[in-house]
């Protein structure tokens, strides 16, 4: 074997053994012409070796650059999954803190679903039959009313949303306790239906849940006032009112553990 590899590279070999040679003689001998050509040599083998070394430290710094860049991606995510944490307990504590401070009975659910198909406004819920959910309880957040329970599984429900053209509750201006319905009006919009004109409604008001249903307990803040219009035709007003519940981000809910006895 060890033949065999010097006959596939006799040509290397005999090069390496010349060079080599040359060296000996070269730096063996006083001759000045020979002096001439050591320092020669020295300075082109100095020069290789600058080059090697360059590449060397190229590729050292090359490899640095791929570990920081790693290490500047995992800190990033870190980062990343740090601030969703944060935002998390924020949030988890509000809920916590709005579940102390109530005297309903609440139901944690999750949000796992959702659909916006413009026909029904819906969510789906991680909670069910096995958790004593039955449909028409009421869905809440720490901001206000979100919906009700519209379809029950054993595991899993789905609640309408306030945001839902078929969804009404009564409802009431919480400071003057003028009353009308409730109701989807446009995007994430709502409107108290059926106030009689000159009634006291301004813009700012708070509209709240009236109490008088079976599904939705009095008092549950629904939205505040941001437009007030009569009809010159008509003999209602029109109450635009903006929904405390930012329905974009909802992510854990309470539902109202009470069983109702008729649709509203």
């Amino acid at each position: 074997m060890v033949r065999e590899w010097f006959v596939d590279r006799k040509d290397l070999v005999i090069l390496l053994v010349s060079v080599v040679s040359s060296l000996v003689l070269i730096f063996s001998s006083d001759d000045s012409q020979i002096h001439f050509l050591r320092a020669w040599a020295l300075g082109s083998f100095g020069v290789i070796l600058d080059e090697v070394t360059s590449v060397e430290k190229y590729s050292d710094v090359y490899e640095q650059n791929v570990w920081l860049r790693d290490q500047n991606a995992s800190l990033m995510l870190e980062n990343s999954r740090l601030k969703e944490a944060a935002v998390e307990n924020a949030r988890l504590r509000s809920l916590l803190s709005f579940k102390t401070k109530s005297q309903l009975q609440l139901i944690p659910a999750r949000v796992v679903g959702m659909n916006e198909s413009g026909f029904i406004n819906s969510i789906v819920l991680d909670v069910g039959k096995a958790d004593s959910i039955a449909v028409n309880m009421t869905i809440v957040t720490a901001q206000g009313v979100a919906g009700k329970v519209y379809q029950v599984d054993e595991h899993f429900a789905i609640a309408q949303l306030l945001l839902d053209r078929n969804f009404r509750v009564g409802a009431m201006v919480q400071r003057s306790r003028t009353m009308g319905i409730m109701r989807w009006a446009t995007g994430s919009q709502v409107v108290l239906a059926a106030v009689p004109k000159r009634s006291d409604v301004v813009v700012g008001d708070s509209v709240v849940t009236t109490g008088l249903s079976t599904i939705f307990p009095g008092g549950l803040q629904i939205g505040r006032v941001v437009e007030v219009n009569e009809d010159e035709q008509g003999m209602f007003m029109n109450v635009a009112v903006q929904p405390t519940v930012d329905f974009s981000k909802l992510e854990e809910v309470f539902v109202v553990k009470m069983q109702p006895l008729l649709s509203e």
